[in-house]
């Protein structure tokens, strides 16, 4: 309620400083999902708690709000969706396993019965407002602008991973349309040459599934732009580090990204080094997971060809110093089996596909159809160490003439090439799905 009474009041306000574009996105989709041998039953999901179904139904509707002048700007993103009862668990299990609600006996029984009463009556999902962009502008001189508010700061060269974005959550490799959600700060940018731009910032960051405003964290990114050549240096300092810390999601981090344009095809690479982990590692006997305390190096390297007829093709290589080795991988495994159906929601966030493992190469070929206005998406990724492989291919069909009206067809599939490595798809609680949404613009 509050996002929306928020959200309300700069839409009225927003006419006082000038001509407002408003624009937005309907989606409803329906997905078809695959149920292997075993139904739906996984050590992610034991029992089918997470009330997976054959055929699942969501939709959502963005709107966007936007107002430019000469000396500022406005730009506010609302988005109202169905919001999976299993994400919600995810979130409560967390919440659960937090140190003030395993203090209190009291507190962790009143909130499961909560989520419980809930859970029921909802069904399959619930109905949620989330502000994704809330964000102001002020450009007081030619070359300079002034930030605050919700934003994205996307950065980076690489289509699946972006190793040298320090803010943003990490993105779906899988989905390059996935809506970020912005974060809290404000920012300073400008361009004092014609060769080099600068952004510094402050972040008010998350911690677990809140928000933490106990701290500041700063950043910054230098771009330096030659004929050919674009490089990227960018640095974050996460705030007080303590050994007693249970997660850190904003380590200290360096980082550096390259762009190089040799007669058409795109050569680019990009690096990380954090003081820590962001992903802590498993306690195979089930207990909350560790803080991985020691320096971390990931890496990106990649190149792009755009050819005469329109066809894009990519070939990345992500090598993700976060992920998990063989024997974490294993460790993680058994770590749910000890848990069972009272699965923690520590462990649900340590789940992340095409982030769980070390090494990972995708490929990408985008097909455009002028003719229809419409295009086509093949989109791979194998682990060579935990043996796992993603095949994403979409459709995106235009029509109408306006282009207001599009039909988008997906499947979404997970092949553990050896199960004997507990990769994501060994762990999913569902391999293959179809997806078809209508998407509506205005």
């Amino acid at each position: 309620m509050k996002k929306i009474t928020l959200f309300i009041l700069m839409v009225l306000t927003v006419p006082l400083f000038g001509e407002v574009n408003f624009s937005g996105e309907l989606k409803p989709e329906v997905i078809f999902n695959i149920p292997s041998e075993g139904e739906y039953d996984s050590l992610l999901n034991p029992g089918n708690i997470l009330g997976m179904k054959d055929v699942m139904f969501s939709n959502e509707i963005h709107f966007k709000l936007d107002q430019t002048s000469d000396s500022a700007s406005l730009d506010l993103w609302l988005q109202i969706g169905q919001y999976p009862v299993a994400e919600m668990l995810t979130g409560t299990a967390a919440i659960l396993s937090s140190p003030w609600a395993e203090n209190d006996p009291e507190i962790s029984a009143g909130l499961t019965a909560a989520v419980s009463d809930l859970a029921y009556l909802s069904g399959s999902y619930l109905y949620t407002a989330d502000l994704l962009r809330a964000s102001a502008s002020w450009l007081p001189a030619d070359n300079l602008r002034i930030t605050a508010g919700r934003q994205s700061y996307l950065t980076g060269y690489g289509y699946g991973w972006n190793p040298v974005d320090l803010a943003n959550p990490p993105k779906n490799p899988t989905d390059p349309q996935a809506y970020l959600r912005g974060v809290d700060g404000l920012t300073i940018q400008g361009d004092p040459f014609s060769w080099m731009g600068f952004k510094v910032y402050g972040l008010l960051g998350t911690e677990g599934y809140s928000l933490s405003y106990e701290e500041l964290l700063a950043g910054g990114e230098f771009t330096f732009q030659f004929t050919a050549l674009e490089f990227k240096l960018s640095g974050l300092y996460g705030g007080a580090e303590k050994d007693s810390d249970r997660i850190d999601l904003y380590p200290h981090a360096g980082a550096a990204a390259l762009f190089f344009d040799l007669f058409g095809l795109g050569l680019y690479g990009e690096g990380v080094v954090r003081s820590r982990s962001r992903r802590n590692l498993p306690d195979p006997s089930g207990g909350s997971s560790i803080l991985k305390n020691d320096m971390i190096f990931s890496a990106l390297g990649g190149m792009e060809y755009y050819f005469n007829s329109g066809l894009v093709g990519a070939v990345e290589y992500f090598y993700n110093g976060e992920g998990y080795d063989q024997n974490e991988r294993e460790d993680y495994a058994a770590a749910l089996e000890t848990l069972g159906a009272a699965i923690n929601g520590d462990y649900y966030g340590l789940y992340t596909p095409q982030y769980f493992a070390r090494h990972y190469i995708l490929l990408n070929l985008m097909i455009p159809w002028y003719a229809k206005d419409s295009s086509f998406n093949a989109n791979l990724i194998y682990s060579p160490d935990s043996q796992v492989l993603f095949v994403t291919p979409t459709a995106v069909f235009n029509l109408n003439y306006e282009g207001t009206l599009v039909s988008e067809l997906w499947y979404s599939g997970q092949f553990s090439l050896d199960d004997s490595r507990k990769n994501e798809a060994w762990l999913s609680p569902v391999k293959n799905s179809f997806l078809v949404n209508l998407r509506y613009y205005y």
